[in-house]
């Protein structure tokens, strides 16, 4: 896609420097989950963040906290939390809490919800996507307003908060991340959230075949596409971010791709290709990070748990430029 196509805001988003974050989810002691986040904030990483699922990983709320005090720069939220889950007017105070004592360090992440197996281990009724993103927009706003300074009242169609001026306030304005794969969620994202992250679209309710075959180049073009259209004015402001699944340093790309692509039901090239794989060697994926600015103005890359390590010669290289 050439310069002119992506319009004058995106030469501007193009300028935005790199930043990564880190991604925990599991730990067999406190040590070892201190010493995730410690180690992604000595390797030059800006966030540390946790998923928000009901399987086998770390509670989100408690696991952010214990990772903000064992930190001192490094940002610490959810990526991301699903709005179901929690009350909206509770998580907020959470949140703001968790802001004042870490000095300012807390990112939302927030998103409407999808896994199937969560609500079923929760006992939680699943809505369709339309419902439950009408009630992620009903939490954002809620969210956004008990962090302003002013007194605060809300009556929508899925929560009601009594007039309150919540305390603690944040410390800092609390960034918010929405992220997805669909036209809706990601046009929402682009009405509320300070930093939009591309997905692929999550296909019946789970994250399988059918989905991962939504994470190829030309779908990001898309969405990339729907997020300016619904952003307006605001896009040059928003920070775009993409979760990469699977990160390799290797002098054998190709190999490494085959069984990717086998495991996922890729092609070779859309695994090669696609900026969900970052797979070759420490040149080659600088390349390809930077070419998803070049292409997209994603500046913001996130990395799974198992990569923090491998990718921080990467981190090194761009961070910040």
């Amino acid at each position: 896609m050439s310069a002119d196509m992506l319009g004058a805001p995106d030469l501007v988003r193009r300028s935005r420097p790199f930043r990564f974050g880190a991604k925990g989810t599991r730990a067999a002691s406190g040590r070892e989950w201190r010493d995730q986040a410690k180690q992604a904030e000595d390797l030059g990483y800006a966030t540390f963040q946790i998923a928000d699922h009901l399987g086998d990983q770390l509670a989100a709320t408690p696991a952010i906290m214990a990772a903000a005090a064992a930190t001192s720069t490094i940002q610490v939220g959810p990526l991301v939390a699903g709005v179901d889950f929690r009350n909206p007017a509770m998580f907020a105070k959470e949140a703001a809490t968790i802001d004042l004592l870490s000095d300012g360090r807390f990112v939302m992440g927030i998103g409407a919800g999808w896994s199937d197996e969560d609500y079923a281990i929760g006992g939680i009724e699943q809505l369709d996507a339309n419902a439950r993103i009408d009630r992620l927009i009903e939490a954002v706003r809620i969210m956004q307003g008990l962090w302003g300074e002013d007194e605060f009242a809300f009556a929508g169609d899925h929560y009601n908060v009594a007039a309150c001026n919540m305390v603690p306030k944040p410390v800092s304005r609390i960034p918010m991340l929405i992220g997805g794969g669909g036209r809706r969620i990601l046009s929402v994202a682009a009405a509320y959230a300070d930093i939009v992250s591309i997905n692929p679209k999550v296909i019946g309710r789970r994250f399988d075949m059918r989905s991962l075959g939504t994470a190829v180049a030309a779908l990001v073009d898309e969405r990339i596409g729907w997020v300016r259209d619904a952003a307006g004015a605001r896009f040059p402001d928003l920070e775009l971010q993409m979760h990469v699944f699977v990160a390799k340093v290797t002098d054998d790309a190709e190999s490494v791709a085959s069984q990717i692509a086998e495991r996922f039901g890729l092609p070779v090239e859309e695994v090669l290709g696609g900026p969900y794989f970052q797979i070759g060697t420490v040149e080659q994926i600088v390349e390809n990070v930077q070419s998803m600015r070049e292409r997209w103005g994603i500046s913001y890359v996130a990395f799974q748990q198992d990569a923090t390590a491998e990718m921080a010669p990467i981190v090194e290289a761009l961070a910040g430029q």
